[in-house]
Formats: structure tokens, sequence, C-alpha cells
């Protein structure tokens, strides 16, 4: 649900069954995403999204969203180019952050803009130790261009003529498939990328210079033929 102003965001979230999630419009990583466990909670904070907050809008709206409880303590996200599937990227979210970019960029911080504030419940922390030396990203070689899922995202991609897309995806805890988040101005993580040189496949910093680059060819050829 999309809020228009602060003033009428706690009234708004009386429709949503906590947990619910803020997202106001900042842009960027999941930076202010903010996790409420009751309605109390963001009565208390609604403050934060007012002018001068910590999480003002840039244009007032913020979005309101069902909180999605993954099954395990990871997000995926599929990257198409020239829209096609070019490979999944498991992504841990054990560690409690909406902040979920894959890019080496992302990790550096921005001041006066707030971090992702969120609480993953029900994680068993015996096995910290072990989650600690995983990457975060990590490619899922179980998903496919033949996976029905990425099927119909590559159909929605194409009937929307979006080209390059990361496209984000929880598996739940009851059971469902939820595509939450469409980037269409993605970008990839290193360690992901090197994995892929390594195993001789074409990274997607390489299929994506060969997509503009066809591209542009295209645009010239049309632009003097």
């Amino acid at each position: 649900m999309a809020v228009f102003g602060h003033q009428q965001l706690a009234q708004a979230a009386e429709t949503f069954t906590p947990p619910f999630i803020t997202k106001h419009n900042q842009g960027g990583k999941g930076l202010g995403v903010r996790r409420f466990d009751s309605h109390q909670e963001l009565a208390a904070a609604v403050k934060d999204f007012a002018p001068g907050g910590e999480n003002e809008s840039i244009d007032g709206i913020i979005l309101l969203q069902e909180y999605v409880q993954p099954a395990e303590p990871f997000i995926t996200r599929s990257e198409f180019i020239g829209g096609q599937f070019h490979y999944a990227v498991k992504v841990d979210v054990s560690g409690g952050s909406f902040e979920l970019c894959p890019a080496d960029a992302c990790q550096v911080g921005q001041p006066g803009i707030a971090a992702a504030v969120c609480s993953v419940p029900e994680h068993d922390h015996t096995d910290d130790d072990a989650a600690a030396a995983a990457p975060q990203f990590q490619r899922r070689e179980d998903i496919t261009a033949q996976t029905p899922l990425i099927t119909r995202l590559a159909a929605l991609l194409q009937e929307h003529q979006i080209q390059l897309a990361g496209v984000e995806i929880i598996e739940t805890a009851d059971g469902r498939q939820v595509v939450y988040d469409i980037n269409t101005n993605t970008n990839y993580n290193a360690a992901v990328e090197e994995g892929e040189r390594e195993a001789g496949r074409l990274p997607a910093t390489r299929a994506i210079a060969q997509f503009m680059a066809a591209q542009l060819q295209a645009a010239y050829q049309t632009a003097f033929a």
C-alpha cells in the first residue's frame, strides 16, 4: 500500500496484520527499510517519517508491505540480461538486514542515511560460526532457465520490454514463492562473478557488455543505413 504523507501512516497500517515493513521513498539497497511487530510500535515511530526525520521520504510517499517470513534465512536474486535468464544468486539474510545489494560499492555507508532495521525471528544461532564462514552471496545451481517461475518471469519481462533486471524472490515459510522486487538497474557480486570465471562460465558483467555492444551496433547500423 502506498501512503501519501506520514500523518496517514499509522491509520493505513491498521489494515495490515503485524509484522509489516515500511519503505520510504529514498531508493538504494534497502536503506531505511524497517520492520514493525505491532501497530503501537509504528505509531510511536511516525515522527521518524516526518520532514527532517531519519526516514523522511523525498516526496512524502511511504510503502507499507507484508513482512514475508522466509522458510530458510535467504532470498534469491535472479539475474536477466537481454531478457534472458543468466543465473540466480542465494543471498543470506540470517543477519537480519534488508540491505541486499550484491555490489561491493553497496557496502559503503552513506552519511545521514539510516540503515535498514529489522529482526529475523526464530533463527537458530547454533550454526552462526558456520554461517559467518559462508559467503553472503552464492550461485544457486538448482535454478535454471527451465525453472517454472523463471520462465514466467522471463515472459513478464518480455511483455514489459525489460531487458536487464535482478528479480528478488522469497520462498516462504507457508509454502509460497513471492516475487517482491524487480530491479531494473541491477548489479553483480564480485565473488559470484569470480566463481563464474573459475567455472568456465560467462560472468554477468561480460554478458551485459556483449548485450550492450550488440545494442549499440544495431543502433549504429540503423542510424547510418
